[in-house]
């Protein structure tokens, strides 16, 4: 007797594979969206925050070192050494919205001193500072001093407008130590300000 299945396709016999709902699927890219935001401000807050790269002077003398505002005593005090120790030929302040900061370019000193409020008050407006005074008086090497947790981002903002690669020293500040939580949201937010900005206008 003819078995009454012999003419039916095999793939009608094959069991059927369930097909994942469109919702699940969704999940799992929002799930895998998550984790990836998560793992890069992890690794954000660590190299950039936390644990920051902070550079050494160069060997050779720059001709420009530049204090990144707000202006403080250790900052002052760092680098006066390194101009003591003749790391560079001149020596900047920025001056952001604080004139009274400005009266140390009025004071003699064994180096060159210059004093300028950066317009915008910002990093990109130091960097643009810094630019304009190098054009005016042939500057070709610079360094940059700041706080740690600030350096990444002064860097990539010095390298976008100068075009040159920037060293930026500094110092580990341990009475800051409570202020890294927020800066983490702060240098992040500073760095996605700074790439939709752009590169420093001519």
């Amino acid at each position: 007797m003819t078995d009454p299945t012999s003419n039916v396709p095999d793939e009608q016999h094959a069991p059927q594979r369930r097909r994942t709902p469109p919702e699940h699927i969704l999940a799992r890219v929002v799930t895998g969206i998550v984790l990836a935001a998560v793992l890069f401000v992890a690794v954000f807050a660590w190299r950039v925050v936390y644990r920051p790269h902070l550079d050494q002077m160069p060997e050779e003398q720059v001709d420009a070192l530049l204090v990144l505002g707000p202006l403080n005593p250790w900052r002052i005090e760092m680098a006066e050494d390194l101009m003591r120790q003749g790391k560079a030929k001149n020596l900047v302040l920025s001056t952001p919205n604080m004139p009274w900061d400005a009266m140390y370019c009025d004071e003699k000193h064994d180096w060159p001193a210059y004093c300028f409020p950066p317009n915008p008050s910002t990093t990109r407006g130091e960097a643009i500072g810094l630019r304009d005074l190098a054009e005016l008086h042939g500057w070709m090497s610079f360094a940059v001093l700041t706080v740690d947790f600030h350096a990444a981002r002064s860097r990539f903002i010095f390298e976008r407008c100068l075009g040159q690669p920037v060293p930026v020293v500094g110092r580990n500040i341990s009475e800051w130590d409570h202020q890294r939580p927020y800066q983490v949201a702060y240098q992040l937010g500073g760095y996605l300000k700074e790439i939709k900005l752009g590169r420093c206008p001519a």
